[in-house]
């Protein structure tokens, strides 16, 4: 397992409930992990000393966690190996490293989305704006940590957005503002094959009632009734596999998980430059792995052997094994909360204090996102700190409980959402 987030905790825990599993190794992890997996001091993207790692400790499949380390091409580095690898080629995850790019695709594979137009800088985007005011969507076209998306309210925090650090150095994308509710779909896809995970919602922005900045995730549930889980693989045939049918053509075909950040509009739900296409499901973007947080609450819900379907996943042989052993979730629901360090999303101080995680109530769990030792203590160690994922057989149990929990873990300057899937259980 390559990374050391929230996400990597998610997954390595999923592998740890995997009978077929007999050791994880994460690099570079967290703290956090070492109860279920071992942390190898190996930097993700020294490609010489992962080989010789995988080599020396015999590992069959090696998952390859944040964004970062796709547009690196670790995915590619992995599989001249020989073992499998769950985490697609760096050319292939330019759907989320190039916003522009996945633009492209989109547009070429029918796929619905927002009209679009890149600029080479700022500075030309800047100029596009000229004489025009209204809403529109600011996007950093390369990674930006989950920041570099602004939906500007006019022209004037539009140029603001263009001029700040996560936005101001590259190719700019500028998209309409499509309105309408959000749901996040992730699927599991080799080459040519789409097979659906248990849909989700997030919530991005920092403060309750969707305020502030938008973060890398502030909590999340699932199941979700603006996506219902048995419409799940349509959604993906109609909105991820044609993309992955465009990639497999252009010779570069996609092995990995995909997130698609979706949006259901309505009719005139779009403002700003260029046409709305119709009522309807569209996508606001892709990213190449699991999504943060919606891995927290999707992955407990998964049936079977966890490591199993990675491992064919890996291997290439994603649409025998779902022959045979077909992927099944739990109609359990899941909420995750995440509790972040003062500062959050700019920047934090590390070193505090965590009291209170070994109090929580049964049916909730604490996904280490940035902790580390000091001493006998686990001490905040970034912005987003744990994420208290929590079970229950609706939304509403499951989110009362993980607020309880929540509320038992505790350090100087911590704070969190209090409104995580509020929506969905009709709550003030």
């Amino acid at each position: 397992m390559l990374g050391g987030g929230g996400r990597e905790y998610a997954i390595a825990w999923a592998l740890a409930r995997a009978k077929s599993v007999a050791t994880i190794d994460v690099a570079p992890g967290n703290d956090g992990m070492s109860l279920f997996a071992r942390l190898v001091d190996v930097p993700p993207t020294d490609v010489a000393r992962l080989e010789q790692h995988i080599a020396a400790a015999r590992i069959d499949l090696a998952i390859v966690g944040p964004d970062e380390l796709v547009a690196a091409g670790i995915g590619d580095a992995l599989r001249r190996t020989g073992i499998a690898a769950v985490g697609p080629s760096r050319e292939a995850g330019k759907i989320e490293w190039s916003k522009s790019f996945a633009k492209e695709v989109m547009d070429e594979a029918g796929v619905p989305t927002a009209s679009w137009t890149s600029y080479p800088d700022a500075v030309a985007a800047a100029k596009a704006l000229e004489g025009r005011d209204g809403p529109v969507v600011v996007k950093a076209d390369g990674l930006a940590a989950g920041k570099g998306v602004v939906v500007a309210r006019d022209r004037e925090e539009a140029l603001m957005a263009l001029a700040s650090a996560t936005i101001s150095k590259g190719v700019v994308v500028l998209e309409e503002v499509l309105e309408g509710e959000e749901a996040s779909l992730q699927a599991l896809v080799d080459g040519e094959t789409v097979v659906a995970l248990p849909p989700a919602r997030d919530h991005k922005r920092v403060g309750d009632g969707d305020t502030g900045p938008n973060t890398g995730g502030m909590g999340a549930y699932t199941p979700t009734e603006i996506l219902p889980d048995d419409e799940a693989q349509d959604a993906a045939n109609a909105l991820i596999a044609p993309v992955a049918r465009v990639l497999a053509k252009r010779g570069t075909p996609y092995r990995g998980i995909v997130y698609a950040g979706l949006i259901r509009t309505r009719p005139g739900g779009g403002r700003g430059p260029g046409p709305l296409r119709g009522e309807g499901w569209k996508v606001l973007e892709y990213n190449a792995r699991f999504g943060d947080p919606e891995a927290e609450v999707v992955l407990p819900r998964l049936e079977g052997d966890f490591a199993q379907l990675m491992l064919a996943l890996g291997e290439g042989r994603l649409a025998a094994h779902v022959a045979g052993s077909p992927l099944r979730w739990s109609a359990r629901a899941y909420v995750s909360v995440a509790l972040c360090a003062e500062g959050y999303p700019g920047k934090t101080e590390g070193g505090a204090v965590i009291e209170g995680l070994d109090d929580l109530p049964q049916g909730a769990w604490a996904f280490h996102a940035a902790t580390k030792r000091s001493g006998t203590r686990l001490v905040t160690a970034g912005g987003r700190v744990v994420h208290i994922v929590a079970g229950g057989d609706t939304v509403a149990d499951a989110r009362r409980l993980a607020y309880e929990a929540a509320a038992r873990v505790n350090w100087k300057g911590r704070f969190y959402r209090s409104d995580i899937g509020a929506r969905e259980v009709g709550v003030a």
